[in-house]
């Protein structure tokens, strides 16, 4: 990892996968995704970080959900990353927002077993790692904790709407 790209908390990173745009993307903030030309775009609050202080959910659709590469949008040609199963644990590392409504989050799924707070909690019975298919391959590393609460490799991820999902809003 460059010196840049670990001062940066993995924000760099973030930015480029989940194809937002940031009017100071050094720190993360004025970020949008979405068709801002046709007013088609969402107001996006970034959080890279996956560790103790991370937003965590779980799949709540019965039917598991697609994880796309960008924001639906005017004119916009999404494509999916990967298909999460009901239960699946993410940690969410984007909100995209219309007003104050979240109408879509960009996750990332991680292994439970990476995350301190799932030791022994009943929430991660209930969501932890499911199957995850037809996932777009980013390289030959498996998921794995590349700092404290930083993750790297193959690790599925992408944007999913809003209401697919049950949000840890109390912490684990």
């Amino acid at each position: 990892m460059s010196a840049s790209a670990s001062a940066d908390n993995g924000l760099a990173a973030l930015i480029q996968a989940s194809g937002v745009k940031c009017s100071d993307a050094s720190k993360g903030t004025g970020c949008t995704a979405g068709d801002v030309d046709s007013g088609d775009f969402y107001d996006v609050e970034l959080s890279p970080a996956c560790g103790e202080q991370g937003f965590f959910a779980g799949v709540a659709e019965d039917k598991g959900v697609d994880t796309l590469d960008a924001v639906p949008s005017t004119g916009s040609r999404v494509s999916t990353t990967a298909r999460l199963s009901k239960g699946q644990l993410v940690c969410v590392q984007g909100i995209g927002r219309a007003g104050q409504n979240p109408l879509f989050y960009y996750v990332v799924a991680i292994p439970a077993a990476t995350v301190g707070k799932c030791k022994g909690s009943a929430l991660c019975e209930t969501y932890g790692d499911r199957p995850i298919s037809g996932m777009k391959e980013m390289g030959s590393e498996a998921c794995h904790v590349a700092g404290p609460g930083h993750y790297a490799g193959n690790c599925a991820q992408g944007w999913v709407s809003a209401d697919v999902l049950d949000l840890f809003s109390d912490g684990m």
